[in-house]
């Protein structure tokens, strides 16, 4: 959408010169049109007339993990293949699912609208995927991780408790978030027929009848952030979950680095241990005459115990 498209060019360059220059003029113009843009959004999706789902949910036998890499392990970058082992090597008794294209449909039945568009190249690979992951978790439950979430750690028990839970983390971080800290949108965990991701799924999914472009990337925090200013009930939900996301991001610090007492140390405190790494990031395999993180990773040698990398 040619507006959008102008607002979010504002956006970027208050922000480059809030950062410059620390001046308050350039806070507050950037607050001003981050919120613009909200406005402008919730417009959108409350024309929509999507009334909140009321199914109730509830806890599952079943517990599965799902993670989507469009053409398979096999073609997957070395790290994404490596993420993908360190969550089968640490969910437990989850079920570890890792969808194709081809595979989609054996779980979920999408509307033809849907489908149609993404064929047609309306609908993006990333926002086709936002709609398949609220559709999982909406009709199974259980988590779903980008494939490059890396696992330190077992899976914690409490993501498969909660009505809904994700990386919560809070903050100054949180307060710049789209969803203040509440989710992280590659990983989302819910119960069998959670009312808040039934919603954000049915808004997608409506959206999309009468829209043919994307009014927004990150259209996924737009539509949780709606639910939860929209209907206390949903904001209940998101207030319940546990605070585990506040060192998502520690692993990547230490990626061009050997591994040394510092490194397991800093990784052995945090006692979550899910961190977002990217394929598209170019880390260094060697660190002088030793293996940094990402080798160690890359050569699926890292553990998070000394004693058991042997």
């Amino acid at each position: 959408m040619p507006g959008m498209n102008v607002l979010n060019k504002l956006i970027k360059k208050s922000r480059r010169w809030e950062k410059k220059t620390q001046l308050s003029l350039f806070r507050k113009t950037s607050r001003y049109l981050l919120d613009k843009k909200k406005r402008v959004i919730f417009t959108e999706l409350e024309a929509l007339s999507v009334s909140p789902a009321t199914t109730s949910a509830a806890a599952s036998s079943q517990k599965i993990i799902w993670i989507c890499w469009f053409q398979g392990i096999a073609q997957a970058p070395p790290l994404v293949q490596r993420c993908i082992a360190s969550v089968q090597r640490n969910a437990g008794d989850a079920r570890v699912v890792v969808l194709t294209e081809e595979t989609i449909a054996e779980y979920i039945t999408l509307p033809a609208h849907i489908l149609q568009k993404y064929q047609q190249g309306k609908i993006s690979k990333a926002h086709y995927s936002d709609i398949v992951r609220c559709s999982l978790l909406a009709q199974y439950g259980g988590i779903w991780m980008d494939a490059t979430v890396y696992l330190t750690r077992p899976v914690p028990a409490s993501l498969f408790a909660y009505d809904f839970s994700s990386l919560r983390f809070d903050g100054q971080s949180a307060d710049e978030a789209i969803g203040h800290g509440y989710w992280t949108a590659y990983l989302l965990a819910s119960l069998p027929g959670s009312a808040l991701v039934t919603t954000v799924r049915d808004l997608f999914y409506r959206y999309w009848q009468t829209h043919d472009t994307l009014i927004e990337y990150f259209l996924i925090d737009y539509a949780f952030l709606f639910c939860i200013e929209n209907y206390p009930a949903f904001r209940s939900v998101v207030d319940a979950q546990p605070v585990m996301g506040n060192q998502r991001f520690l692993i990547r610090q230490f990626m061009n680095q050997r591994v040394d007492v510092r490194t397991r140390e800093a990784l052995g405190q945090d006692s979550v241990g899910i961190y977002k790494l990217s394929h598209k990031e170019r880390y260094q395999e060697r660190d002088g005459d030793a293996p940094t993180l990402y080798g160690e990773i890359i050569a699926d040698t890292f553990r998070l115990s000394a004693a058991s990398e042997k």
